[in-house]
């Protein structure tokens, strides 16, 4: 009792209020009220978007109001509550921002050290109002209706499918703890009541002091996938986040069966660069990454060796006889940036290679933490043995020459589990029962001064991480840390053709679409065009990569494959850097309809998820994002066929396992551009200009063109034009009329960007 009054003395000396009768916020969009012990959020737009409580863990004893003003969000109103349980929680209100901000602080007044493993932060009862239909969630596990929501790393998101308004429940910082959002039971299909906990393995806060915990935001939308976008482009920047250029890569992993080694060989490798110089280097082939099997196990026996890769990554093994920095010279010399796969963080206890003191330690073992399925043993960055063998690490593959690090087993930089396939949140300890060397340190504080030490001893090299399946726990601690992120699991059962394999790598980066070229590029895995995976399955994977415009993986020995399956990698490559969104995903399990654009066209990514039957695509272009009024024509890129003019809706029929990819233009009254043979999105990328000048009656541009790769323009030409010639700087165009459509093709003799005329008559 005496502890108590002196802490209400204390908050009462800091101005705060302690009748905690009514105190409100807000800003143009938002109006936070807290009134006794219930704290509710209302929309100034959309009233039936509500929050009409957040529960605390504490009572709150105190209140407190205040103008407040920071450096990334600007000017705002403050409300700071004070808990009986020594919780510090503040809601800020930013001037024209759709977010409310929560943050918590503890403080302990107890008179000892408090150590926790998680905290609850808010349970927060939600609705969507009034609505015809019930309520549906987004989150890490995927799409699923309110009331079979599964938990969820990052964020999840309600939302009412006929109007898209959506309430976004998000983790702006994962750098203390990793963000969890485990759903409550609720009696109504039109209610949704999450709670949100922070994880942290580890978390000290001393007699006497007060320790800061993440941001959480709570945002209303009118389009739930509006606001998904804007928290990608809110993480970037809370961690000021600036990507380097997103390389287009072949991986030597996935044909091991054909090389005798997940690392391919030095011979094989070298083979493999001189191909892809000549044939796919000038379509936008950069990096050439080295996978498992090219370490040497140092002399000591497989059979003696701990579970999964061998972790040593010290010197070279049979395969590469000439040792990786040789590699390593031989792929800049062709162009070709070279990457390397190894595990930054993992050990192996068994190994005299590893010391003793560089590991985690068991909680209550003392032995070192291992994870005895396939990751290792985990290396603690906090304490002085382990940062000194991981700078030698990382220095050593560095002074080799490699510029691009895949770098897998990502979740042993804090003491954790593998758990693969992981995805959604099912209650379990994300973190592992250990302690560090340091135990100021949160375990997600452990993992994110690991990755530190990585890029400190790494300068300019493009990360890779590998991979958020095996445990989301690096899902968002590594947010700022990793150029691009590996979101889904092994594919390589699309080798075969293999329906869930095909899809995998859409499904998993489908619903964290709203990272990619914001927070980090999404790696699905490879796409297998080989002519082991149907035409139509190969299709639909480097259709889905081409659309989405997520990392360009290819893992062959590029000589073997057939004309037809390497010019799909022609047609794929390089992947645009655009936003590209899911149009349907608030909608279904598997989002259809894929949509990416820039000033001059559409692109139309259409995706059967049926491997046996039929879908029927009938969907108004004014909910893609068109206008509902407007003609449009289009044209299909895998049938190469003009498909006319559509208003009001798009209806498309797709076969089973099966996808189209339309170019979509408003309909002009003079001729223009409609596609183009370069690439899958049909001039998205390779047309650099087009304009037509009435006067003279010519349609001119720009196209960036690779040698000896045959360019067409498909034009359409409205009734009452034709061709008069068409000329470029590239030599001789040919042109041939069906109906409506019009070919001019040309053979480049070099890479480049071509100008190009197109004169036209008027026939009556």
């Amino acid at each position: 009792m005496k502890n108590f009054i002196f802490f209400l003395f204390f908050i009462w000396s800091l101005g705060y209020s302690i009748d905690c009768e009514s105190q409100a916020i807000e800003n143009n969009r938002l109006t936070l009220q807290i009134k006794k012990q219930n704290i509710s959020l209302s929309s100034k737009n959309m009233p039936d978007l509500k929050i009409q409580n957040m529960f605390l863990p504490g009572q709150i004893i105190a209140t407190s109001k205040k103008e407040t003003s920071d450096s990334l969000w600007g000017k705002g109103e403050a409300l700071q509550v004070i808990c009986n349980d020594g919780r510090k929680v503040t809601f800020t209100l930013y001037d024209h921002n759709p977010f409310l901000y929560i943050h918590t602080v503890m403080m302990n007044q107890s008179g000892q050290d408090i150590r926790v493993n998680r905290l609850e932060i808010a349970a927060i009862d939600m609705s969507i109002g009034n609505m015809n239909k019930p309520l549906n969630t987004l989150g890490t596990g995927g799409f699923a209706p309110a009331r079979q929501a599964q938990g969820s790393y990052t964020y999840t998101l309600l939302t009412e499918p006929d109007s898209q308004h959506s309430i976004l429940t998000a983790w702006l910082t994962q750098k203390q703890g990793i963000g969890l959002m485990v759903p409550q039971p609720a009696k109504s299909t039109k209610a949704y009541k999450v709670k949100t906990e922070l994880e942290f393995g580890n978390y000290l806060v001393k007699s006497g002091k007060e320790r800061d915990t993440d941001i959480l935001l709570i945002g209303f939308f009118e389009d739930g996938r509006e606001g998904l976008e804007l928290y990608g482009d809110y993480l970037a920047k809370a961690y000021q986040i600036h990507l380097p250029a997103k390389p287009e890569v072949y991986c030597t992993w996935y044909h091991r069966n054909l090389s005798g080694s997940g690392a391919s060989t030095e011979k094989l490798l070298a083979e493999n660069a001189d191909f892809a110089r000549k044939e796919l280097a000038a379509f936008g082939l950069n990096t050439f990454q080295i996978d498992d099997h090219w370490q040497s196990s140092m002399g000591m026996p497989k059979n003696q060796s701990g579970a999964g890769p061998l972790k040593t990554f010290v010197e070279n093994n049979k395969n590469f006889p000439s040792g990786m920095q040789h590699t390593a010279g031989y792929l800049e010399k062709k162009g070709f940036t070279p990457g390397l796969w190894f595990m930054p963080f993992s050990g192996d206890v068994r190994n005299p290679h590893f010391p003793k003191e560089i590991f985690a330690q068991h909680r209550w073992t003392g032995a070192p933490y291992e994870v005895k399925r396939w990751s290792g043993t985990c290396i603690d960055a906090t304490s002085p043995a382990g940062e000194s063998f991981l700078r030698k690490r990382f220095k050593r593959v560095y002074n080799w020459g490699y510029r691009y690090y895949k770098i897998d087993g990502l979740h042993t930089g804090a003491p954790s589990e593998n758990i693969y396939v992981n995805r959604s949140y099912d209650g379990m300890p994300v973190y592992g029962d250990a302690r560090l060397y340091n135990d100021e340190y949160t375990f997600t504080q452990c993992f994110r001064k690991g990755l530190s030490i990585l890029k400190e001893e790494s300068p300019g090299v493009f990360l890779l991480g590998c991979s958020a399946t095996q445990n989301m726990s690096s899902l968002g601690a590594a947010f700022g840390m990793v150029n691009a992120m590996r979101v889904g699991p092994d594919n390589d059962g699309a080798i075969r053709g293999v329906w869930k394999s095909t899809t995998a790598g859409a499904d998993y980066a489908g619903n964290l679409y709203f990272l990619h070229n914001k927070v980090w590029y999404n790696d699905p895995d490879p796409y297998f065009v080989r002519s082991s995976n149907p035409l139509n399955k190969a299709r639909w994977m480097v259709s889905w990569q081409a659309v989405s415009g997520v990392m360009s993986t290819t893992s062959m020995q590029y000589a073997e494959l057939a004309p037809d399956r390497l010019d799909m990698i022609k047609r794929a490559l390089p992947t645009h850097s655009l936003n590209a969104r899911p149009v349907d995903i608030l909608e279904s399990d598997k989002p259809n309809i894929w949509m990416v654009k820039n000033d001059r066209i559409t692109i139309l990514g259409l995706f059967n998820w049926e491997e046996l039957k039929n879908t029927q695509i009938d969907y108004s272009l004014e909910r893609i994002g068109l206008n509902g009024s407007e003609n449009y024509e289009l044209f299909d890129f895998w049938d190469n066929k003009y498909l006319g003019n559509i208003n009001g809706k798009l209806s498309q029929t797709l076969e089973p396992a099966s996808c189209k990819v339309l170019a979509v233009r408003p309909s002009k009254s003079h001729p223009q551009v409609i596609s183009t043979s370069r690439h899958i999105t049909q001039g998205l990328m390779d047309i650099k200009e087009e304009s037509w000048n009435p006067a003279r009656q010519t349609l001119s541009g720009t196209s960036e063109v690779v040698k000896g790769d045959r360019y067409e323009l498909r034009i359409i030409v409205p009734e009452g034009f034709d061709i008069r010639k068409a000329k470029s700087n590239a030599g001789k165009m040919l042109i041939q009329k069906e109906g409506k459509l019009m070919r001019v093709s040309f053979m480049p003799q070099k890479s480049g960007m071509v100008i190009w005329n197109i004169e036209f008559k008027q026939t009556h």
